[in-house]
């Protein structure tokens, strides 16, 4: 599978909907992948500020006789402050970014008892990098197989292996379909799927064919980009009203496969807005 790079907007969606799910599984998948125990969480604010009130009190751009190029930035203190040494690292930080150059750092104490700051992070201060992981590291069935709706279309994103993507799609829409019968709720995660799909190339069309196929949904795949410019200005019609327009075989079909994976009679009736009997016909064939 390749990747499409997103634009902007796009990102945006994706960021939406990963923040919208995240809750429901995060926390369980970490432990499964870092392997560690969570005995209990709290939830942080996610907006970090990203700017100081206050600039620096010499900042400065010096070139050497060899033409070698830093930043010095000098600070002037009268008091103690206990957390200089974070604040100095935090405009490090902005620094780095901002200009890419080697940094060096002041602090000059101007009061009149002994100073007792920190000058130096202790090692589990510093920042020496990150965990970098993708989810092509994670085989599909790793999503596929949980009880959140949420993580299962996570899949999408995972490695297929040496399977087909028409497979692997129509593997993921059938789980959706088992975790969520109600036909609203099954709408907003197969929209959810649907964007996500957008970051391998190939995939939302294969996932638009499958839903025809089963006659569950209709929607134009022709319009996605109006979908993910905002929602109000995609079409994205309900599970419902495509399921009275679906195909009869079709909804045959997936009955067949809702039976023979479990689902009873009244929830595939439900499903494929087939009746009772028709359902319970098909099952004794079976």
């Amino acid at each position: 599978m390749e990747d499409k790079k997103p634009n902007q907007k796009e990102q945006n969606l994706y960021d939406k909907i990963l923040k919208e799910n995240i809750l429901s599984y995060v926390l369980q998948f970490s432990e499964r992948q870092l392997g560690f125990y969570i005995k209990k969480h709290a939830l942080l604010k996610d907006k970090l500020q990203t700017t100081l009130e206050r600039e620096a009190d010499f900042l400065v751009l010096i070139t050497t006789q060899d033409e070698k190029e830093f930043i010095l930035q000098l600070e002037f203190q009268a008091r103690d402050e206990p957390n200089m040494v974070l604040r100095m690292q935090e405009y490090h930080a902005i620094l780095q970014k901002k200009y890419q150059k080697p940094i060096i750092q002041i602090v000059y104490y101007l009061g009149e008892t002994p100073s007792n700051m920190r000058a130096t992070l202790a090692p589990s201060e510093v920042f020496t990098g990150f965990q970098l992981k993708s989810f092509r590291d994670y085989s599909y069935k790793e999503f596929i197989e949980s009880e959140n709706a949420e993580e299962v279309i996570m899949a999408v994103l995972a490695d297929f292996g040496k399977e087909k993507q028409e497979e692997v799609v129509s593997k993921i829409l059938f789980r959706l379909s088992q975790l969520k019968s109600d036909v609203t709720a099954l709408n907003k995660y197969v929209k959810q799927l649907l964007v996500l799909a957008r970051l391998r190339n190939k995939l939302p069309k294969i996932i638009q064919n499958q839903l025809g196929d089963m006659g569950t949904i209709g929607y134009d795949i022709e319009k996605d980009d109006l979908y993910l410019q905002g929602l109000q200005k995609g079409e994205l019609r309900g599970l419902e009203k495509g399921l009275e327009k679906g195909k009869l075989e079709a909804r045959r079909e997936l009955a067949i496969s809702c039976l023979q994976d479990g689902l009873s009679v009244e929830k595939t009736a439900k499903l494929t807005k087939l009746s009772i009997e028709e359902v319970r016909k098909l099952s004794e064939e079976l």
